[in-house]
């Protein structure tokens, strides 16, 4: 046994220490303070890691929670600006004012490549007749309007630089044909309109047909053919001029434009 105030060895059955005179029994008393004073540290030291363990735990589980929650908020955005997207996509494809893709116009028993009511005026293969009339698809067909006029040409033609009166130019790469809308100051019947065309084309009229304020025509010189309708609206004449040549393959397909065309220019 040893005095716990100075260290000295002491006698068995020593009350006092003979160096420092410290009581033995307050030397053990003072050991078993400090032996419950350990025990409790450890007792508080293993609660505070617990408590610590259950913060640690609980922080976690609001991170994985706070993470999961941005993901979603993530998601939702991108989500919603897909749906924007897709809404002006289509919002943009509905207000397209032009009908893209070939169709094929339906045939007219009135076309000028099948026209039985051939010129009355045999002199000068003229005649005032009605308009064809049509009720046909828009399909394959785009359409302008110019004072008024309305007119319908072929989506698939493409576009030129136009020049003078044009207002439009278009080529078929495909057949050859050609395709022009005009506009212009004039004044005068119909009928003789039409007549002046024919003279200036020079060729064989196949069709001809004029109204109250339009005509239409076709003309056929050596292997080319010539068509024009014409509308005339307050000391305006608006009208198209569509050619190509006969010995194309497309030749049908053509007269088939302009029967579906002429239905629809006014």
């Amino acid at each position: 046994m040893y005095c716990k105030n100075c260290g000295r060895q002491l006698k068995e059955g020593t009350r006092f220490c003979d160096r420092c005179g410290q009581s033995v029994r307050k030397n053990n008393q003072n050991s078993q303070t400090t032996k419950r004073k350990e025990i409790e540290e450890l007792k508080a030291e293993r609660l505070n890691r617990k408590r610590r363990l259950q913060e640690k735990e609980a922080k976690q589980v609001r991170n994985k929670k706070r993470r999961k929650s941005k993901g979603s908020v993530m998601i939702f955005i991108i989500v919603a600006l897909l749906i924007a997207i897709v809404s002006v996509i289509i919002g943009y494809n509905m207000m397209a004012p032009n009908d893209n893709g070939l169709g094929t116009a339906p045939t007219s028993t009135n076309s000028p490549a099948s026209a039985t009511n051939m010129p009355t005026d045999t002199a000068n293969n003229v005649s005032s007749t009605s308009s064809p009339s049509n009720s046909a698809s828009k399909n394959g067909y785009s359409k302008m309007t110019i004072s008024g006029v309305t007119c319908v040409y072929p989506s698939t033609f493409n576009s030129n630089p136009t020049t003078g009166n044009q207002k439009l130019n278009l080529t078929d790469a495909l057949g050859g044909a050609t395709m022009t809308v005009s506009q212009e100051g004039k004044s005068g019947a119909p009928s003789d309109l039409m007549r002046d065309y024919a003279r200036q084309t020079g060729g064989e009229v196949s069709y001809s047909r004029a109204g109250d304020d339009w005509y239409a025509v076709t003309v056929t010189t050596d292997d080319t053919v010539y068509h024009r309708k014409c509308v005339l609206k307050n000391g305006i004449a608006v009208y198209y001029d569509f050619s190509y040549s006969s010995m194309t393959s497309t030749a049908q397909k053509y007269t088939e434009y302009i029967d579906y065309m002429d239905s629809n220019f006014k």
